[in-house]
């Protein structure tokens, strides 16, 4: 490309200033009002994201760019991918101001190291840089601890009259029985163990709760669920055989961590890209069909997760996979996937013209511009009443 073959650093700081902003907007679409109500499967939108992406890398042909493909596409669309369905889940569960923060923050120490320690790409001063991080690492403490405020005690005595109305069983004389509930179904219970489960239920694994039920004590044969002590059981998930329980926030978390950690490292294969000469807007092309790629194996892999759950039925492993709801979300999704897409572009000829270890978490800055809309937008962050 003529353009941005004559480019210098300053293009790459301009280019890392487009890519806080449009990768701090992202968000919104996929915590918006359509999106919440459908509650889309965070594959399905990252689904939409990779779409766009495909869709607008080739806009480089036309300007100058010629076509061209390195298997590190293939690499970083293996990090991306996995990773970002991750960082959906955390801005649907977390929030969005918590969710980028943490994921970019984690970016910015991945970056650092990678950059500093691996590539050895000079800065002007390494300790300084690690006390940044440092800093930078406390602040995303603070923020995780304040962003989400003490509950009102008009909220906690709602919660506890929720959790006490019991749900009447009938009872089977067992010692226990285990039932499961979907959160999509407002907390009612949705199957009795060892009843055929639908695919909508089975689909639904990654959020299910897991309710044990005494049948003692009993009120004329039938049992009733004691209430839980937290009362704030709809928001509780257990994991492994209810041997991990994390709240709906800190499994949110989890997802930002996992894109921060796996998913930050997604422009790491474009250091090596470049000793090739991919660079730049030449590696756009690669990134997007590699992640195309990538999404394929991973719908794939879902197909033969759910078969293998459901008797290796093909009919009820197809339909228990996330509808994409297109008649909805074609604007919202495609609208994300068009920022995302302008500000991968932008990250690639920042890390590209400024290094790993500062291109890369200059972008990142996308942090502030995500808080102020979770702040000011979705009001993430309340005080106390």
């Amino acid at each position: 490309m003529v353009l941005l073959g004559q480019c210098t650093e300053s293009c790459g700081w301009v280019a890392a200033v487009a890519a806080a902003l449009s990768w701090g907007s992202f968000g919104v679409p996929i915590k918006g009002e359509k999106a919440t109500s459908l509650n889309i499967d965070p594959l399905v939108m990252q689904s939409y994201k990779v779409i766009m992406c495909f869709l607008t890398a080739w806009l480089v042909v036309p300007l100058g760019e010629p076509f061209s493909f390195t298997p590190w596409g293939i690499v970083s669309g293996v990090f991306w991918v996995p990773g970002a369905t991750a960082g959906i889940y955390g801005i649907r569960n977390a929030g969005l101001a918590i969710s980028v923060g943490t994921w970019s923050s984690l970016i910015v120490v991945s970056s650092f190291s990678w950059g500093i320690l691996v590539f050895r790409e000079e800065v002007k001063s390494i300790p300084g840089a690690f006390c940044a991080m440092l800093m930078l690492c406390a602040g995303l403490g603070g923020m995780s601890r304040f962003s989400h405020p003490p509950k009102r005690k008009e909220d906690v005595v709602e919660e506890r009259e929720k959790a006490s109305e019991m749900v009447p069983l009938t009872s089977t004389g067992g010692d226990v029985e285990q039932m499961t509930t979907t959160a999509g179904l407002g907390g009612k219970v949705a199957k009795r163990k060892g009843a055929p489960q639908s695919a909508d239920v089975v689909g639904a694994a990654a959020s299910t709760v897991n309710i044990e039920k005494s049948t003692a004590p009993q009120d004329g044969g039938r049992a009733l669920t004691p209430p839980p002590n937290n009362g704030n059981a709809p928001d509780n998930i257990i994991l492994f055989d209810g041997r991990v329980v994390m709240t709906r926030r800190q499994l949110g978390l989890l997802g930002a961590v996992i894109n921060g950690t796996w998913g930050g490292t997604s422009l790491i294969p474009l250091h090596y890209a470049k000793a090739k000469g991919f660079g730049g807007a030449s590696y756009v092309i690669s990134f997007a069909c590699g992640s195309a790629i990538v999404l394929v194996v991973v719908w794939i892999l879902r197909y033969l997760f759910n078969m293998h759950r459901l008797s290796w039925s093909h009919r009820d492993a197809y339909a228990a996979l996330p509808p994409f709801h297109l008649r909805e979300m074609w604007l919202p999704g495609f609208l994300s996937g068009t920022l995302y897409s302008i500000g991968n572009f932008s990250s690639i000829i920042a890390t590209t013209h400024l290094g790993q270890g500062v291109g890369y978490s200059v972008c990142q800055s996308a942090m502030l511009v995500s808080g102020i809309w979770g702040i000011f937008w979705f009001g993430e962050v309340k005080g106390a009443a």
